[in-house]
Protein backbone atom coordinates (compact mmCIF):
# COMPACT_ATOMS: atom_id res chain seq x y z
CA UNK A 1 0.00 0.00 0.00
CA UNK A 2 1.39 3.33 -0.73
CA UNK A 3 2.45 5.40 2.58
CA UNK A 4 0.88 8.77 0.42
CA UNK A 5 -0.84 10.98 3.15
CA UNK A 6 -4.40 10.92 2.89
CA UNK A 7 -6.18 14.67 2.88
CA UNK A 8 -9.88 13.80 2.57
CA UNK A 9 -12.45 15.64 5.04
CA UNK A 10 -13.05 12.46 6.30
CA UNK A 11 -9.70 11.84 7.72
CA UNK A 12 -11.13 12.08 11.88
CA UNK A 13 -13.77 9.82 10.79
CA UNK A 14 -11.30 7.07 8.72
CA UNK A 15 -9.12 7.23 11.44
CA UNK A 16 -11.12 6.16 14.56
CA UNK A 17 -13.22 2.96 12.31
CA UNK A 18 -9.69 1.86 11.50
CA UNK A 19 -8.35 1.47 15.07
CA UNK A 20 -11.03 0.89 16.60
CA UNK A 21 -11.53 -2.30 13.74
CA UNK A 22 -8.10 -3.38 15.20
CA UNK A 23 -9.71 -3.09 18.93
CA UNK A 24 -13.05 -4.90 17.83
CA UNK A 25 -13.85 -8.41 19.18
CA UNK A 26 -13.75 -9.64 15.76
CA UNK A 27 -10.07 -8.70 15.00
CA UNK A 28 -8.47 -9.11 18.22
CA UNK A 29 -9.46 -12.60 18.57
CA UNK A 30 -7.71 -13.70 15.27
CA UNK A 31 -4.82 -11.20 15.28
CA UNK A 32 -1.63 -12.68 16.36
CA UNK A 33 0.15 -10.06 16.76
CA UNK A 34 -1.55 -7.62 18.16
CA UNK A 35 -3.11 -9.78 20.94
CA UNK A 36 0.19 -10.43 22.12
CA UNK A 37 0.89 -7.29 22.75
CA UNK A 38 -2.74 -6.32 24.08
CA UNK A 39 -2.67 -9.24 26.60
CA UNK A 40 0.97 -8.66 27.52
CA UNK A 41 0.77 -4.92 28.45
CA UNK A 42 -3.11 -4.93 30.45
CA UNK A 43 -4.60 -4.13 26.86
CA UNK A 44 -2.48 -0.95 26.21
CA UNK A 45 -0.39 -0.86 22.65
CA UNK A 46 1.87 1.84 21.82
CA UNK A 47 0.79 4.33 19.40
CA UNK A 48 4.04 4.01 17.34
CA UNK A 49 3.30 0.52 16.56
CA UNK A 50 -0.66 1.26 15.15
CA UNK A 51 0.75 4.08 13.08
CA UNK A 52 3.49 1.34 11.21
CA UNK A 53 0.10 -0.77 10.03
CA UNK A 54 -0.42 -0.91 6.30
CA UNK A 55 -3.63 1.13 6.44
CA UNK A 56 -2.51 3.47 8.52
CA UNK A 57 0.51 4.70 6.90
CA UNK A 58 -1.54 7.44 5.23
CA UNK A 59 -2.71 8.73 8.01
CA UNK A 60 0.07 11.94 9.62
CA UNK A 61 0.80 13.77 10.88
CA UNK A 62 0.52 11.78 14.40
CA UNK A 63 -0.76 14.70 15.90
CA UNK A 64 -3.97 14.80 13.79
CA UNK A 65 -4.59 11.09 14.81
CA UNK A 66 -4.40 11.73 18.36
CA UNK A 67 -6.59 14.35 18.01
CA UNK A 68 -8.80 12.26 16.41
CA UNK A 69 -8.71 9.19 18.46
CA UNK A 70 -9.39 11.61 21.63
CA UNK A 71 -12.72 11.66 20.34
CA UNK A 72 -13.87 7.99 20.19
CA UNK A 73 -16.13 6.57 22.36
CA UNK A 74 -14.68 3.29 22.07
CA UNK A 75 -10.85 3.60 22.97
CA UNK A 76 -9.08 5.50 25.67
CA UNK A 77 -5.14 7.49 24.98
CA UNK A 78 -2.94 7.01 27.87
CA UNK A 79 -1.82 10.14 29.74
CA UNK A 80 0.97 10.92 27.60
CA UNK A 81 -0.85 10.24 24.68
CA UNK A 82 1.73 7.62 23.05
CA UNK A 83 -0.47 4.38 24.36
CA UNK A 84 -3.99 3.14 23.40
CA UNK A 85 -6.38 0.77 24.13
CA UNK A 86 -10.05 -0.15 24.02
CA UNK A 87 -12.69 1.39 27.39
CA UNK A 88 -14.76 -2.07 27.50
CA UNK A 89 -13.22 -5.20 28.89
CA UNK A 90 -12.65 -8.04 25.81
CA UNK A 91 -15.14 -10.61 26.35
CA UNK A 92 -13.69 -14.59 26.74
CA UNK A 93 -11.59 -14.78 23.76
CA UNK A 94 -12.91 -18.72 23.43
CA UNK A 95 -15.95 -17.58 23.29
CA UNK A 96 -15.32 -14.55 20.47
CA UNK A 97 -14.02 -17.61 18.78
CA UNK A 98 -17.01 -19.33 18.75
CA UNK A 99 -19.03 -16.35 17.83
CA UNK A 100 -16.77 -16.05 15.01
CA UNK A 101 -17.49 -19.22 13.31
CA UNK A 102 -21.24 -19.26 14.01
CA UNK A 103 -21.95 -15.67 11.97
CA UNK A 104 -19.39 -15.87 9.32
CA UNK A 105 -19.56 -16.92 5.98
CA UNK A 106 -17.36 -18.57 2.90
CA UNK A 107 -18.13 -17.00 -0.23
CA UNK A 108 -16.06 -17.67 -3.62
CA UNK A 109 -16.31 -16.11 -7.17
CA UNK A 110 -14.57 -12.52 -6.56
CA UNK A 111 -12.58 -11.49 -9.24
CA UNK A 112 -9.10 -12.23 -8.24
CA UNK A 113 -7.78 -8.42 -8.73
CA UNK A 114 -10.43 -7.16 -6.25
CA UNK A 115 -8.58 -5.43 -3.53
CA UNK A 116 -9.98 -5.28 0.33
CA UNK A 117 -11.06 -1.84 0.31
CA UNK A 118 -13.29 -2.41 -3.14
CA UNK A 119 -14.87 -5.46 -0.96
CA UNK A 120 -15.55 -3.59 2.27
CA UNK A 121 -16.95 -0.64 -0.39
CA UNK A 122 -18.91 -2.97 -2.13
CA UNK A 123 -20.57 -4.88 1.34
CA UNK A 124 -21.48 -1.96 2.62
CA UNK A 125 -23.14 -0.51 -0.42
CA UNK A 126 -24.57 -3.51 -1.69
CA UNK A 127 -25.07 -5.88 1.00
CA UNK A 128 -25.75 -4.31 4.47
CA UNK A 129 -28.37 -1.90 3.54
CA UNK A 130 -30.53 -4.88 2.96
CA UNK A 131 -29.89 -6.72 6.02
CA UNK A 132 -32.94 -7.05 8.53
CA UNK A 133 -30.93 -6.45 12.03
CA UNK A 134 -27.98 -4.69 11.86
CA UNK A 135 -26.84 -2.50 9.37
CA UNK A 136 -23.62 -3.36 9.59
CA UNK A 137 -20.79 -6.32 9.80
CA UNK A 138 -18.01 -7.09 11.52
CA UNK A 139 -15.18 -7.98 9.12
CA UNK A 140 -14.06 -8.75 5.56
CA UNK A 141 -11.64 -11.38 5.55
CA UNK A 142 -10.03 -12.27 1.61
CA UNK A 143 -8.49 -15.81 2.06
CA UNK A 144 -4.74 -16.26 0.56
CA UNK A 145 -2.62 -19.08 -0.45
CA UNK A 146 0.41 -19.88 0.44
CA UNK A 147 2.05 -17.57 -2.44
CA UNK A 148 -0.09 -14.95 -0.67
CA UNK A 149 -2.13 -14.61 -3.35
CA UNK A 150 -6.00 -13.65 -3.46
CA UNK A 151 -7.79 -16.44 -5.30
CA UNK A 152 -11.53 -15.17 -5.06
CA UNK A 153 -12.36 -16.56 -1.41
CA UNK A 154 -13.63 -14.26 1.41
CA UNK A 155 -15.31 -14.77 4.88
CA UNK A 156 -17.47 -12.55 6.06
CA UNK A 157 -18.83 -11.67 9.67
CA UNK A 158 -21.89 -10.44 10.53
CA UNK A 159 -23.31 -9.62 13.87
CA UNK A 160 -26.05 -12.05 14.35
CA UNK A 161 -27.66 -15.30 13.05
CA UNK A 162 -30.77 -13.27 11.44
CA UNK A 163 -28.30 -11.29 9.11
CA UNK A 164 -25.93 -14.33 8.45
CA UNK A 165 -29.15 -16.65 7.44
CA UNK A 166 -30.98 -13.28 5.58
CA UNK A 167 -27.81 -13.43 3.26
CA UNK A 168 -27.62 -16.94 2.68
CA UNK A 169 -31.22 -16.40 0.61
CA UNK A 170 -30.41 -14.06 -1.07
CA UNK A 171 -28.93 -14.61 -4.92
CA UNK A 172 -25.41 -12.18 -4.97
CA UNK A 173 -23.43 -11.35 -7.72
CA UNK A 174 -20.30 -9.15 -8.02
CA UNK A 175 -20.32 -6.15 -8.87
CA UNK A 176 -24.23 -6.09 -9.00
CA UNK A 177 -24.71 -7.04 -5.90
CA UNK A 178 -28.43 -8.71 -4.73
CA UNK A 179 -29.85 -9.85 -8.11
CA UNK A 180 -32.95 -11.79 -9.93
CA UNK A 181 -33.09 -13.98 -12.70
CA UNK A 182 -29.21 -14.37 -12.74
CA UNK A 183 -28.19 -17.96 -13.69
CA UNK A 184 -26.72 -19.88 -11.12
CA UNK A 185 -23.03 -20.14 -12.85
CA UNK A 186 -23.00 -16.07 -12.59
CA UNK A 187 -23.59 -15.91 -8.54
CA UNK A 188 -20.67 -15.81 -6.09
CA UNK A 189 -20.98 -19.59 -4.24
CA UNK A 190 -21.64 -19.24 -0.36
CA UNK A 191 -22.95 -21.01 2.78
CA UNK A 192 -21.88 -20.53 6.49
CA UNK A 193 -18.35 -21.26 7.30
CA UNK A 194 -19.09 -23.72 10.34
CA UNK A 195 -21.04 -25.62 7.03
CA UNK A 196 -18.20 -25.15 5.17
CA UNK A 197 -15.43 -26.75 7.06
CA UNK A 198 -17.62 -29.49 8.22
CA UNK A 199 -17.94 -30.53 4.31
CA UNK A 200 -13.72 -29.44 4.28
CA UNK A 201 -13.18 -32.19 6.93
CA UNK A 202 -15.34 -34.61 4.83
CA UNK A 203 -13.35 -34.67 2.02
CA UNK A 204 -15.90 -33.14 0.14
CA UNK A 205 -15.76 -29.45 -2.09
CA UNK A 206 -16.93 -26.38 -2.38
CA UNK A 207 -16.50 -24.72 -5.69
CA UNK A 208 -12.82 -24.96 -7.11
CA UNK A 209 -10.01 -22.59 -6.23
CA UNK A 210 -6.64 -23.10 -5.62
CA UNK A 211 -6.87 -24.37 -2.41
CA UNK A 212 -9.08 -27.02 -3.35
CA UNK A 213 -6.88 -27.49 -6.89
CA UNK A 214 -3.85 -28.28 -4.39
CA UNK A 215 -5.48 -30.32 -2.05
CA UNK A 216 -6.25 -32.39 -5.10
CA UNK A 217 -3.15 -32.86 -6.24
CA UNK A 218 -1.70 -33.97 -2.79
CA UNK A 219 -4.26 -36.81 -3.40
CA UNK A 220 -3.42 -37.74 -6.61
CA UNK A 221 0.23 -37.59 -5.95
CA UNK A 222 -0.35 -39.80 -3.38
CA UNK A 223 -2.46 -42.40 -4.81
CA UNK A 224 -0.10 -42.54 -7.40
CA UNK A 225 2.63 -43.23 -4.91
CA UNK A 226 0.51 -45.91 -3.31
CA UNK A 227 -0.26 -48.21 -7.10
CA UNK A 228 3.48 -47.26 -7.68
CA UNK A 229 4.46 -48.98 -4.35
CA UNK A 230 1.73 -52.07 -4.79
CA UNK A 231 3.27 -52.49 -8.18
CA UNK A 232 7.07 -53.38 -6.44
CA UNK A 233 5.41 -54.77 -3.62
CA UNK A 234 4.36 -57.53 -6.23
CA UNK A 235 7.56 -57.68 -8.18
CA UNK A 236 9.25 -58.47 -4.70
CA UNK A 237 7.33 -61.34 -3.97
CA UNK A 238 7.47 -63.13 -7.72
CA UNK A 239 11.22 -62.28 -7.26
CA UNK A 240 11.04 -64.23 -3.60
CA UNK A 241 8.94 -67.45 -4.91
CA UNK A 242 11.59 -67.60 -7.82
CA UNK A 243 14.56 -67.33 -5.36
CA UNK A 244 12.98 -69.86 -2.64
CA UNK A 245 15.73 -72.41 -3.11
CA UNK A 246 16.50 -72.29 1.00
CA UNK A 247 14.76 -71.49 4.03
CA UNK A 248 17.23 -68.53 4.94
CA UNK A 249 16.59 -66.49 1.22
CA UNK A 250 12.79 -67.10 1.90
CA UNK A 251 12.95 -65.85 5.21
CA UNK A 252 14.94 -62.41 3.65
CA UNK A 253 12.91 -61.98 0.73
CA UNK A 254 9.77 -61.84 3.18
CA UNK A 255 11.92 -59.78 5.55
CA UNK A 256 12.51 -57.07 2.70
CA UNK A 257 8.97 -57.19 1.28
CA UNK A 258 7.64 -56.24 4.87
CA UNK A 259 9.99 -53.43 5.41
CA UNK A 260 9.59 -51.93 1.84
CA UNK A 261 5.96 -52.22 2.99
CA UNK A 262 6.16 -50.17 5.95
CA UNK A 263 8.16 -47.38 3.54
CA UNK A 264 5.28 -46.89 2.00
CA UNK A 265 3.12 -46.81 4.06
CA UNK A 266 5.23 -44.02 6.02
CA UNK A 267 5.46 -41.86 3.00
CA UNK A 268 2.27 -42.60 1.50
CA UNK A 269 0.86 -40.95 5.15
CA UNK A 270 2.78 -38.02 5.10
CA UNK A 271 2.11 -35.87 1.88
CA UNK A 272 -2.29 -36.36 2.81
CA UNK A 273 -1.30 -34.51 6.14
CA UNK A 274 -0.05 -31.32 4.02
CA UNK A 275 -2.76 -31.33 2.64
CA UNK A 276 -5.00 -31.89 5.52
CA UNK A 277 -3.13 -28.99 7.15
CA UNK A 278 -3.88 -26.39 4.40
CA UNK A 279 -3.29 -23.49 5.82
CA UNK A 280 -5.64 -20.26 4.36
CA UNK A 281 -4.03 -17.10 5.51
CA UNK A 282 -7.08 -13.97 5.71
CA UNK A 283 -6.38 -10.40 5.09
CA UNK A 284 -8.50 -7.69 6.52
CA UNK A 285 -8.69 -4.28 7.17
CA UNK A 286 -5.17 -4.49 8.82
CA UNK A 287 -2.49 -4.89 5.66
CA UNK A 288 0.95 -5.28 6.81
Amino acid sequence: MSDSVYTGEDFDARVRKQVEFYFSDSNLQTDRFLWRIYEANDGWVELKTILTFGRMRQYRPEERVIAALKQSDKLVLSANEDMIRRKAPLKDRNELKNNRRRNSVHIEGFPTSVTQEELEEWFNDKIVPKLPKEQAICSVRRIRNRAKEFFGVVDVEFKNQEDLEFFLLLDVSYPQGVVEGVEEKDLLKKMSLLRYRELKESGKRFGVNEVTKRRSSFKDSNNKRARKDEKKEGEGSTESEEKDNTEKTSEIATEGTKEGGEEAKGEGNEQPKEGAKEEAKEESTKED
